[in-house]
């Protein structure tokens, strides 16, 4: 996994929780990387999912709960790391959109050996935007948190209903985001 997402979560404990529970975890794991990240460099998964297991055990909240606050904090890291011309999308339906084959692109350009999860949509109801996530990594709240982020940049309400779960034994993870018109 890019060590951008080890240095955001490192940020989101140490800026919530402070410095000596961050400290507390990479203790008590004893990670391979020593707990030391850097951006550009890949880590195993298996030290991402120790750390919100780990995190999850000390805060008593459940790691699904730590993985989409997560993701909805780590939003506007990656989305201020896009070109310009991918932040020029001032409403959150065409946002969405393009994750997979726009973003998605962008970053395989940046990172060749990323392994990103894929998208697929239903966008034929102009209230409820049908997204399909599928991942190896099953990091599905990860995305419902990335997808609340992104609301709130754009400043719009949403709904998001998640009826079928890769954890679950799904094949893929159905996400019913519902627009809230102002």
């Amino acid at each position: 996994m890019q060590g951008s997402i080890f240095t955001a979560l490192s940020d989101m404990v140490i800026e919530k929780l402070g410095m000596p529970m961050w400290d507390e975890v990479l203790t008590e794991l004893n990670p391979a990387s020593g707990g030391i990240y850097t951006s550009g460099q890949q880590y195993e998964d298996a030290e991402l999912l120790a750390l919100v297991a780990l995190l999850s055990q000390k805060t008593n909240l459940p790691a699904t709960q730590l993985v989409e606050a997560f993701g909805e904090f780590l939003f506007s890291r990656l989305y201020n790391s896009l070109p310009p011309e991918l932040r020029q999308l001032n409403d959150l339906r065409p946002f969405l959109l393009s994750v997979d084959k726009v973003i998605h692109k962008e970053v395989r350009r940046l990172y060749p050996d990323a392994y990103l999860p894929s998208f697929d949509y239903d966008n034929s109801n102009e209230q409820m935007l049908v997204m399909y996530y599928q991942s190896k990594r099953k990091l599905c709240h990860a995305a419902v948190g990335l997808i609340k982020g992104a609301a709130a940049q754009f400043s719009q309400q949403v709904q998001i209903e998640h009826p079928e779960c890769m954890h679950d034994g799904a094949e893929r993870c159905r996400l019913h985001i519902h627009f809230h018109q102002p």
